[in-house]
């Protein structure tokens, strides 16, 4: 089925207050992990990487609250009722990932200097980081059905959807994640913080599978469409 057959629409909205509440949440982890972990704030490849992340997001939301506001509501929420064991298991594992992550950077380009990434390859993991998060806008604006959980909306008309990146990869949502998992290390100077971007992303190989098994379960179509969308990720690879 073709994105232009539009779920129905409610009026779901998210406040402003909601938005900048967890704007700063979010960017206040990000900066506690980051800067303690560095022992400073001196650190113009954080800082940089803050601002092209928060530019980016917010453009994101801006586009989400004006064009999709159910959608913006619903990513907004990862604790709906009804979630299964199993989502709450690979959000957990990934919550567990996301500390060292963030701080391995800090201890590894600032504080103890484990590696050494030269600046070129640091303003190729910015742009990286753009990239995967374009793309991520870029299957939010096809997708309105893109919920940070595994769930079939039958409430919402749930089909499925083959056109813009789900033409050409099963998970476009989770190779944008992927390359920004693998962009934020370079980019904050720091080849040790590939490990836990590799252990995330075995994480989200094996949700794949599950996510795959559920859809194919419950919405109608989708087994189709794996037959005619070969590739999960990455094309001609996986």
């Amino acid at each position: 089925m073709n994105r232009e057959t539009q779920p129905q629409r409610n009026n779901d909205s998210v406040s402003i207050g909601a938005v900048v509440a967890r704007f700063i949440v979010s960017f206040g982890i990000m900066g506690i992990f980051l800067f303690g972990a560095a022992g400073t704030i001196s650190w113009p490849e954080a800082w940089a990487y803050l601002a092209v992340q928060f530019c980016c997001s917010s453009y994101m939301t801006i586009w989400l609250k004006r064009h999709d506001p159910a959608l913006l509501k619903s990513r907004m929420r990862y604790f709906k009722p009804g979630i299964s064991a199993r989502d709450k298991l690979f959000g957990a594992l990934l919550a567990l990932f996301y500390i060292p992550f963030l701080m391995l950077p800090g201890l590894d380009a600032v504080r103890f200097g484990w590696s050494d990434v030269p600046w070129p390859l640091e303003l190729a993991g910015l742009l990286a980081v753009v990239a995967g998060m374009w793309l991520i806008l870029r299957v939010m604006q096809v997708n309105s059905f893109a919920s940070p959980i595994v769930e079939v909306q039958t409430e919402r008309n749930h089909q499925v959807i083959d056109s813009g990146p789900y033409a050409y990869v099963r998970h476009p949502m989770y190779t944008g994640f992927i390359v920004m998992l693998f962009a934020i290390p370079l980019a904050l100077g720091s080849l040790w913080g590939f490990v836990p971007a590799l252990l995330m992303v075995l994480s989200l190989s094996i949700r794949i599978r599950f996510e795959e098994q559920k859809l194919s379960d419950e919405l109608e179509g989708y087994s189709d469409y794996c037959q005619r969308v070969r590739f999960r990720l990455v094309p001609g690879l996986w």
